[in-house]
């Protein structure tokens, strides 16, 4: 596996997903933060998945007001998303 380098592409993906995650976190009011499951850029989309599609809608609302932060830090991004997670996919 490691051969291949498949698994440190993974590992890299991974480590990417989370520092998305703990900086959207960041961003969010405390409340909010527990509800996140994770955050995945791909291309020009950082989608934002929450635990359920009550948490989602709160989510939504605060995504919108920080949402200028997160395209500053990220300029290739150009639409964020919030979507409920599918079930039983933890990060």
């Amino acid at each position: 596996m490691k051969k291949q380098g498949w698994l440190s592409g993974l590992q890299q993906a991974r480590g990417h997903q989370r520092a998305w995650l703990e900086r959207v976190a960041a961003l969010l009011p405390e409340e909010l933060r527990g509800s996140l499951v994770n955050v995945v850029q791909r291309g020009g989309q950082l989608t934002v998945l929450t635990s359920s599609a009550a948490w989602s809608s709160r989510v939504r609302f605060a995504v919108a007001a920080i949402e200028p932060q997160l395209l500053a830090h990220a300029p290739d991004i150009v639409k964020v998303v919030v979507r409920v997670s599918p079930a039983g996919r933890q990060g």
